[in-house]
């Protein structure tokens, strides 16, 4: 098996569309700052722009998100760190079915750990609380793909 890189686009495209957001309310709210305000709405909107900030740099992180598949494990990496399991000590990868959302983990003897977050928007068929060793039919087709790119099945 040759190495290949699994990412969830739909997540990426949700963290992307936060980033540009939040980069808006930034520029936007420094543009306030320069154009002079009250001490208080000064010291409110410099605070406000610490949060935005913060927001800022944990969602571009977060856009680092992805597994890394080869012969010998999976590296999962997350926004400000990353994993690497071998294939001997997985157990399980399972997707849990949630009310507007799909997750993707991977599970060992002492650890589990969220590969992917899998938004399925407000329209979906609600699935409450569900966990499957593999993907049941109702999976949404997107999430179908990325599972069997994960796992190395062609089907």
């Amino acid at each position: 098996m040759e190495q290949r890189t699994v990412r969830c686009y739909r997540y990426l495209l949700v963290m992307t569309v936060l980033v540009v957001f939040l980069a808006v309310s930034a520029g936007l709210l420094i543009r306030a700052l320069l154009r002079g305000l009250s001490y208080l709405e000064t010291l409110g909107a410099i605070i406000l722009l610490c949060a935005l900030t913060a927001a800022l740099v944990t969602a571009v992180a977060a856009l680092r998100s992805r597994a890394i598949v080869d012969d010998q494990g999976v590296t999962i990496v997350g926004a400000l760190r990353r994993w690497r399991y071998a294939w001997n000590d997985v157990t399980e990868i399972s997707l849990h079915a949630s009310l507007r959302y799909w997750e993707v983990y991977l599970r060992t003897a002492d650890a589990e750990r969220r590969i992917f977050f899998y938004p399925v928007g407000v329209f979906a068929p609600p699935a409450a609380g569900e966990r499957h060793s593999i993907p049941p039919p109702y999976t949404p087709p997107g999430l179908a793909r990325l599972y069997a790119r994960l796992t190395g099945d062609s089907g």
